[in-house]
């Protein structure tokens, strides 16, 4: 079944946009990470999220399973899944039906926000990208609430805008 790129969603359309500028030379946790910064810096700026995504905190980092669904919805297609040979991590390629940066029509703001991470990110060790990740304060706040890694907990991205208007204030 071939997905049309005007029906994805807009997070399937963020995931395409990372994966074509990294020119699939992209991990999944890094995928992951990149998506939780866009709406986490789309809610601190903007006051709302580019996703629809529910944020939760799961084993250690911000998780949410409709990204797999996604991912696998478009593993064949937009995106080739592969496990790296000697490595204990997935990477996200480009597929055969990969589309254009420009077919994904995202305004020219949220691709500025977007390469912003990008450059900030991509070709830097992943535990600095997870490090960062894990001091935003919306991260900070799920791990006080927590027992375990495993028990799930939902992620207020709000809180990072509620930070910035505190600094603001000073």
């Amino acid at each position: 079944m071939t997905v049309q790129i005007d029906r994805l969603s807009m997070t399937a359309k963020l995931i395409m946009f990372f994966v074509l500028k990294t020119k699939g030379n992209i991990t999944k946790t890094q995928l992951v990470k990149f998506l939780y910064l866009a709406d986490l810096y789309s809610v601190k700026w903007l006051g709302k999220q580019i996703t629809d995504l529910k944020w939760i905190r799961y084993h250690y980092g911000p998780y949410e399973e409709e990204i797999e669904r996604i991912l696998i919805l478009m593993n064949g297609q937009q995106i080739e899944i592969q496990n790296a040979n000697d490595k204990n991590y997935i990477i996200i390629k480009m597929g055969s039906a990969a589309p254009s940066i420009d077919s994904l029509e995202l305004p020219v703001m949220m691709q500025m926000l977007l390469d912003n991470i990008r450059y900030q990110w991509m070709g830097k060790p992943t535990q600095e990208l997870l490090d960062f990740v894990y001091q935003t304060s919306p991260m900070l706040e799920a791990i006080e609430q927590e027992n375990t890694p495993e028990q799930r907990h939902p992620i207020n991205l709000f809180r990072e805008q509620e930070k910035l208007q505190r600094e603001l204030v000073l």
